[in-house]
């Protein structure tokens, strides 16, 4: 999936901190309530993130 959102960007809209967003990014570890929240900004269901 290729969406234009910067990591700035997606922390901005999510509440969440841009090193987080880097983090999940590059397949470090994520809590779920910080994968529904960026699904839910980027429209898309949860499992899309997870593949």
């Amino acid at each position: 999936m290729h969406l234009n959102f910067t990591q700035e960007r997606l922390a901005e809209l999510t509440g969440l901190d841009r090193s987080t967003i880097q983090r999940i990014e590059y397949g470090g570890e994520s809590k779920i309530s910080h994968l529904l929240l960026i699904a839910r900004e980027l429209r898309v269901h949860v499992s899309h993130l997870l593949s």
